[in-house]
C-alpha cells in the first residue's frame, strides 16, 4: 500500500466515519471504476443493483474471518452496500482523488490492473450487454489508468 491510498483513506474516514479495513477500502478503490460505469448512461438499472449487492455479499464473504458468527458478516454485507449506494449516489465528489490513487496503486501490479478492467467489463454487462456508452467509458477509464485491453 501507498501513502496517497492511506492519506484517501484517512480522508473517506473522515467524511463517512465508516468501520472499514484499509484492505477493505482497496478493494472498494479498486471497484470504483466499476460503479462509474454502473452510472454512466445516467441511471441505475436494476440489474446493475443487483450486481452491487452481489459484490457486496461476496465481499463481504471474503472479508468475514469469524465463521461462526452469521450477524457479524451480515453487518459487513451491509456496509459495503452503504458504501457502494453513497459512491453511486456522489461519484463526481470522489471520482479525480479516487482514479488518481488507484492509477498510482496499481500502477506496477498487473494481476489488480486486470481485475480493474475485468470488473468494469462484468458491471457493463450486468444489464442487457455492453452498450456503446459504458465501452466508450471503459475505453475513457482504461487510458486514464493505463489498463492494458
Amino acid at each position: 500500500m501507498n501513502q496517497q491510498t492511506e492519506k484517501l483513506f484517512a480522508e473517506y474516514r473522515k467524511v463517512r466515519n465508516v468501520n472499514l479495513s484499509i484492505e477493505e477500502f482497496e478493494y472498494i478503490l479498486s471497484l470504483f471504476p466499476s460503479l462509474m460505469i454502473c452510472m454512466c448512461d445516467g441511471k441505475l438499472d436494476p440489474e446493475e443493483w443487483d450486481a452491487v449487492l452481489q459484490l457486496a455479499d461476496g465481499m463481504a464473504e471474503e472479508f468475514y474471518t469469524d465463521q461462526g458468527n452469521t450477524g457479524k458478516k451480515s453487518d459487513l454485507a451491509m456496509n459495503f452496500r452503504t458504501e457502494f449506494r453513497y459512491l453511486l449516489e456522489n461519484l463526481a465528489k470522489w471520482e479525480k482523488r479516487f482514479l488518481n490513487v488507484l492509477k498510482e496503486h496499481i500502477k506496477d501490479d498487473r494481476t489488480s490492473k486486470e481485475f480493474v478492467l475485468e470488473s468494469m467489463y462484468l458491471f457493463a454487462n450486468a444489464a442487457d450487454g455492453i452498450s456503446e456508452v459504458e465501452q466508450e467509458s471503459i475505453d475513457e477509464l482504461a487510458e486514464r489508468l493505463k489498463l492494458e485491453h
